[in-house]
């Protein structure tokens, strides 16, 4: 893996994070000691490789939640069902992502330009969400 490549899934991470603020499944803040995880909610080593780098496709969980969710899985549906609760369009658009065929192919891309979009779009959430006042939005525990 590249420079450019880990700088990529670590801003990646960094956006998911500061997007969910807590683990989607209990509302766990984290801490020091057990921090938030962002997961990928496609395993992109089997193919899913268009959705390594899509923030929709990224949660945030607590460490005791970061396991394996594969599409039939229970935490996979709650996982899905939280999202629902606050933007119907994404969990339409992981369903139907769970639901398509795995085309293999080959991951290129521009790492360089792929590190360019990720830094634009945590330039244009970071302010915005910092001062929406929400602190989690998660965490009853479903």
């Amino acid at each position: 893996m590249t420079n450019a490549e880990k700088d990529c899934r670590q801003l990646w991470a960094k956006i998911v994070k500061h997007r969910d603020r807590c683990c989607i499944i209990c509302g766990s803040p984290g801490n020091e000691i057990f921090p938030l995880e962002a997961h990928h909610l496609f395993n992109v080593s089997q193919g899913n490789w268009p959705t390594l780098f899509d923030i929709d496709y990224g949660v945030t969980l607590c460490k005791d939640h970061h396991e394996p969710t594969p599409k039939d899985s229970e935490l996979f549906e709650k996982i899905v069902a939280r999202i629902r609760v606050k933007d119907e369009e994404r969990a339409d658009k992981i369903l139907t992502r769970a639901n398509t065929p795995i085309t293999p192919c080959v991951l290129t891309f521009d790492a360089r330009l792929v590190k360019r979009i990720l830094k634009q779009q945590w330039e244009t959430i970071e302010d915005s969400w910092m001062d929406d006042g929400i602190e989690c939005g998660y965490g009853d525990g479903i």
